[in-house]
């Protein structure tokens, strides 16, 4: 079954109330509660929009595929590269106990990713 998992993604962008972030972001309070407790059985196509807007990632970011029980689907079926194998932690949580050495190059590993992607959109838009 596909399930809604946008926990990670707003833990990842360190944001720490996301039902809040939601309702300012223009969801209902309804809406927002089913959002983040994957209990939405259908989502309107503007919502996926809105959150790959808001949360800067992809649609397929935003789903989770759990087989059914006696599911076996063969690995080249294209919806198993939704299910989530490792255990999602946010970015503070995995360099906690990291030297800082390491933090630095990792932010200037994302600095420069951040670089090229700024780059490839520029050059994309001319």
């Amino acid at each position: 079954m596909l399930f809604l998992n946008v926990l990670s993604i707003f833990s990842a962008r360190g944001i720490d109330r996301p039902s809040t972030f939601l309702i300012k972001a223009g969801f209902s309070a309804h809406s927002a509660h089913y959002i983040l407790h994957g209990k939405t059985r259908s989502i309107r196509l503007d919502h996926i929009e809105s959150l790959c807007k808001l949360l800067i990632c992809e649609p397929s970011d935003l789903f989770t595929w759990k087989p059914d029980q006696n599911e076996n689907l063969p690995a080249s079926q294209p919806i198993t590269k939704l299910r989530k194998h490792e255990t999602q932690q946010s970015i503070q949580n995995l360099i906690t106990d990291m030297p800082f050495k390491q933090i630095k190059e990792i932010a200037a590993v994302i600095k420069e990713k951040k670089e090229e992607a700024i780059t490839l959109k520029t050059k994309n838009e001319a």
